[in-house]
């Protein structure tokens, strides 16, 4: 598949301003999922033609994990779309163009799957459970990194 480079960037920009115009606003699940599903999913597809859904695969998971640390989907879907702004809006500010991208991509996949639950009710159980993994993954690294700062701390 051939894709002009310009249209991946115009994509990665219209995503990015997509989520930044929720700056400012509260919006709960059932907006989100109701009135934003189709932008959303519409992202996510043409992310996933592209094939960014593979190369950002381990960043997905890693932002899925976190998601699942809360039970409630409508909360999972809610603070992962609040964090999502925050992210897009902190990557503005600061005029980190890989990071934009980065969370541009990554925030509408783990959306998208979000918003597919919380609809259907039926959980991926092997996509939820690859997620967990990695995430645990990362906590634990954390871990051992605080572990050995407190080690010195003595």
């Amino acid at each position: 598949m051939i894709v002009k480079k310009g249209y991946k960037i115009e994509l990665i920009n219209e995503i990015a301003n997509f989520i930044y115009g929720f700056k400012n606003k509260i919006v709960e699940a059932p907006v989100i999922a109701n009135e934003y599903e189709e932008k959303i999913s519409s992202f996510a597809k043409e992310l996933k033609n592209l094939e960014f859904d593979k190369e950002f695969e381990e960043n997905f998971l890693i932002i899925l994990g976190y998601s699942y640390r809360l039970e409630d989907i409508k909360q999972r879907l809610f603070f992962t779309f609040s964090e999502a702004v925050y992210a897009i809006d902190l990557d503005k500010l600061m005029r980190n163009e890989d990071s934009l991208k980065l969370n541009s991509i990554v925030y509408i996949l783990v959306l998208d799957s979000i918003i597919k639950e919380y609809k259907t009710k039926e959980v991926n159980i092997e996509q939820k459970q690859k997620a967990v993994d990695v995430y645990k993954k990362i906590e634990e690294r954390k871990a051992a990194e605080n572990k050995k700062y407190h080690m010195y701390q003595y």
